[in-house]
């Protein structure tokens, strides 16, 4: 009996340990897209400057976007806009890349 409660015990041990890898994992992705791909404009540097980029963390400039439903965020940045390159230069980038970078973007810029 003690045996199958100890096995028990590790099983899920391990599938929660597991639960949480995978987790972060998924968090991580949005923020692993900002960096590799939209953090060239949207950071403050001289890109961003050049192009008018609003910049994570800053409510005021990002508060008109904020007002748009997610899904018509990650159309505007698959499709482009007149302000955005089409999926912001990133051509492998899918729209679930795109997406989970944006809801990265909320995150880090909420108020």
């Amino acid at each position: 009996m003690k045996k199958i409660i100890f096995s028990l015990f590790l099983f899920g041990s391990l599938v929660l340990v597991a639960n949480t890898f995978v987790q972060q994992e998924e968090e991580n992705k949005g923020k692993n897209v900002f960096n590799e791909t939209c953090q060239s404009c949207h950071t403050g540097g001289f890109k961003g400057w050049m192009t008018g980029a609003p910049e994570i963390g800053d409510w005021d400039d990002w508060e008109d976007y904020f007002k748009k439903d997610l899904s018509v965020l990650v159309t505007n940045v698959n499709e482009g806009t007149k302000g955005h390159a089409v999926k912001g230069e990133c051509e492998e980038c899918r729209e679930e890349e795109i997406k989970t970078a944006i809801e990265y973007i909320i995150a880090e810029t909420k108020k």
